[in-house]
């Protein structure tokens, strides 16, 4: 005889119930995945760029820029600290998408990675107190070896102040703690730049005197050599920020109003500031062909520039190509100058591939360049190449081509 089945409780339905809701419940839709990173590397160190307040929070001009940057093109901020020192080898190594801080243009800096289109103009200066300001009235003052000179190590400004103070007692200081040293007269004298001295008399009642600026200096972000892609993206989200005003907001809230720069001339300093860098490299670009047995000139690499000029300005070519015609020529005369004696430089390979990732921000700038006067043209480029040997001539040549419509 056959057993009956149990009886279906009011447990055995509420259970039923369950498992039937749960079945028909929809499963949760799926998280998206995470946005990707932007790895931002800074010192923390070096206000009005970006330093950590007391409270371990991250502020300055380049903090704004990053944020706002990183959720406009959808990406997460991930800050990293690195000290100056580090720079060039964390640029060689891709241990960060983008470096910020106050990154001076530099010719070697350019051989491991890629520059952004420059977005702050400084210069380095240096700053004695007012009560010894009498004791130092001239730079040669301060070029002695009694003078204890502080710089921050690491940095380009101490790279300055070891060309212009030979002779003085330099006093590199980590983490870039040169006013600390001055109040406490560790240090005689300092040398900062303009923006750093805006940012520290902004909150200091110690008054300060400067004395004669050495230097005319672009402030850029530096991106690993292969980050190609990222680099164009932000040139082209600095341009619009320019345009807008937003970006000429927060130079004039961080920098002060003597920072400022309208979009037309930021970028003519822009153009400027590659052109200084490209030329900066021609002295190993000497050393390394005199090394190799190779003539100054090769006309076949030449060709090879002004063909991908060419396809890299397509709405300007003629300007493109006036511009180019100029460079060259100042490059082989920079070349033929050099020193024969100097020692021999990177590998050409080397050379070459950072002087086309130049040429990528240059050609960049060229294809969108807002008209200007020749004259404009040739007060930017006299005040950025101050110090090169460039022929008057030529650089009135050059400016004339920048000048020229499309």
């Amino acid at each position: 005889m056959s057993k009956s089945p149990p009886p279906f409780t009011a447990v055995a339905a509420v259970t039923a119930l369950a498992l039937f809701a749960a079945c028909a419940r929809p499963a949760p839709a799926p998280r998206p995945p995470p946005a990707p990173q932007l790895r931002v590397a800074a010192s923390f160190d070096y206000a009005p760029f970006s330093r950590a307040s007391e409270s371990g929070a991250y502020e300055g001009l380049d903090v704004v820029v990053m944020t706002r940057l990183a959720g406009d093109l959808g990406l997460e901020l991930a800050w990293t600290r690195l000290a100056w020192p580090e720079l060039t080898a964390a640029t060689a190594a891709a241990r960060f998408d983008v470096a910020v801080g106050g990154v001076t243009m530099r010719a070697e800096r350019a051989l491991v990675g890629r520059y952004t289109r420059p977005y702050a103009v400084t210069a380095a200066i240096p700053v004695v107190p007012r009560a010894q300001a009498t004791r130092y009235p001239s730079l040669r003052a301060l070029d002695r070896p009694a003078v204890r000179l502080g710089v921050n190590a690491g940095g380009h400004l101490q790279r300055v102040a070891q060309r212009r103070f030979p002779r003085a007692a330099l006093q590199p200081i980590a983490d870039n703690r040169i006013f600390a040293a001055l109040e406490a007269e560790q240090v005689d004298a300092v040398v900062t730049d303009t923006a750093e001295l805006y940012a520290y008399a902004q909150h200091s009642p110690r008054p300060l005197v400067a004395l004669t600026p050495l230097t005319h200096d672009h402030k850029a972000y530096l991106l690993p050599a292969e980050r190609g892609p990222l680099a164009a993206r932000i040139d082209t989200w600095l341009r619009e920020r320019e345009s807008d005003g937003w970006l000429p907001a927060q130079r004039a809230r961080f920098l002060g109003a003597a920072a400022a720069l309208d979009a037309a001339t930021a970028a003519r300093e822009a153009v400027a500031a590659l052109v200084r860098l490209r030329l900066d490299l021609m002295a190993d670009v000497a050393g390394t062909k005199r090394a190799a047995g190779l003539p100054i000139e090769d006309r076949a690499q030449e060709a090879r520039v002004r063909e991908r000029v060419g396809a890299a300005v397509p709405s300007a070519p003629m300007r493109a190509a006036a511009v180019y015609a100029e460079l060259i020529e100042m490059a082989k005369a920079l070349q033929r100058a050099a020193p024969a004696s100097g020692a021999p430089g990177p590998a050409l390979d080397l050379l070459r591939a950072a002087l086309g990732r130049i040429d990528d921000v240059l050609c960049a700038e060229l294809e969108r360049l807002p008209a200007a006067p020749a004259a404009a043209w040739r007060e930017t480029l006299e005040t950025t190449l101050a110090g090169v040997a460039v022929a008057p001539a030529a650089l009135d040549r050059l400016a004339t081509a920048l000048a020229r419509p499309a």
